[in-house]
């Protein structure tokens, strides 16, 4: 027989080698289990014969229909937000960890795109290697999903919008907030600030959230120990921020008040905030937590133990928050009904006391 040069080999070429139907090399290339050892045999001879090599987007095209079998092995986890110089930050390795920790429960390997854009689609699902998609972002649904339709299941992590149309797994961030301002309560604290350089943040805002709901009903809420500004940023917002914010300016007006009126607590919106008030709270000549109790959120470690005191920090637990996303996309793409539903989970995280608070 003539060879045909290996590029241009087809699955009617295989076809018609093994003397079966194209329906059945159609079959065996996409794992179907239906099929007569004799007839397996002759196409999987054909195909080592032929040196075919099965198209690969068209393989994992096939692989998607409602009833396949046959998938590619892969999930996909893009941050939107965040770029490539977020690699080796703490909350990038957290969430991370989740999912590489649900894809070895389940036999699944992961795809990371650190791509800090949310208008073009991830390359994972572009060249069609990946059977899901995680999408972690806080703030708004990526433009993609705007302009084009997946057919593969997705699931947001970090978010919590209720005009998302998608599963999302985040961290309970308004409970958060609560169980902080209880702690600082139970501590003997009664005027608790709360300082935030970025007003805009969802995270942060549910934080305030829970602060602000758990002094209302204490009837100890104070609007007047509350700043929530947006400080300007330069450069590019998708790197990570090398010099914490400079907390004078919110500090300042808490320390003009009358001394029955200051604060004896601050929280911060999160640790990074926190490490910025340390340096304006030293430039005033304070110290923590002799001076000012202060306390933040994430718990980014290698941060909170290096400040000196250590940080008090609530732990979101984001390996928590990505492991739950990854385990409720599996079962999607196991159960391909699951996908209809656009449930917000919420992953409650725990305090970690160390020295800022006394």
């Amino acid at each position: 027989m003539k060879s045909t040069p290996r590029s241009t080999i087809t699955v009617q070429d295989v076809a018609r080698n093994a003397g079966v139907s194209v329906g059945t090399v159609s079959r065996v290339l996409n794992g179907a289990t239906n099929i007569a050892p004799e007839n397996l045999k002759k196409v999987q001879v054909a195909i080592e014969e032929l040196g075919y090599q099965k198209n690969h987007s068209a393989g994992l095209l096939a692989s998607r229909r409602v009833g396949s079998v046959s998938r590619t092995g892969n999930i996909g986890m893009v941050y939107t937000e965040a770029g490539p110089s977020w690699n080796n930050h703490p909350l990038v390795a957290a969430y991370t960890l989740g999912v590489e920790q649900a894809c070895q429960e389940k036999g699944f390997h992961s795809l990371i795109e650190l791509s800090g854009d949310d208008k073009t689609m991830p390359r994972c699902v572009r060249e069609r290697k990946v059977d899901g998609l995680l999408i972690r972002c806080t703030r708004a649904d990526p433009e993609f999903l705007k302009t084009e339709r997946l057919d593969i299941p997705v699931v947001f992590v970090g978010l919590n919008n209720p005009a998302v149309h998608f599963p999302q797994v985040a961290p309970d961030n308004q409970g958060a907030g609560w169980m902080m301002a209880d702690y600082l309560w139970q501590k003997g604290h009664r005027r608790i600030a709360f300082l935030c350089t970025d007003a805009l943040h969802p995270f942060f805002i549910a934080r305030l959230h829970g602060y602000e709901s758990y002094l209302r009903q204490r009837q100890a809420f104070v609007p007047g120990l509350v700043t929530m500004n947006v400080l300007h940023r330069p450069g590019d917002r998708t790197r990570p921020e090398s010099v914490p914010p400079n907390m004078v300016s919110l500090l300042d007006p808490l320390l003009a008040l009358p001394t029955e009126q200051r604060p004896t607590a601050i929280l911060t919106a999160n640790d990074w905030m926190a490490r910025g008030l340390y340096d304006a709270l030293a430039a005033r000549g304070l110290t923590v937590p002799a001076d000012m109790a202060v306390a933040g959120f994430d718990n980014m470690e290698p941060l909170c133990e290096a400040m000196i005191p250590p940080l008090t920090s609530f732990d979101l637990d984001f390996t928590a928050v990505a492991r739950a996303a990854a385990m409720e996309l599996f079962d999607m793409i196991t159960v391909p009904s699951a996908r209809r539903d656009p449930a917000v989970h919420l992953v409650r995280g725990r305090l970690v006391e160390r020295a800022s608070v006394r």
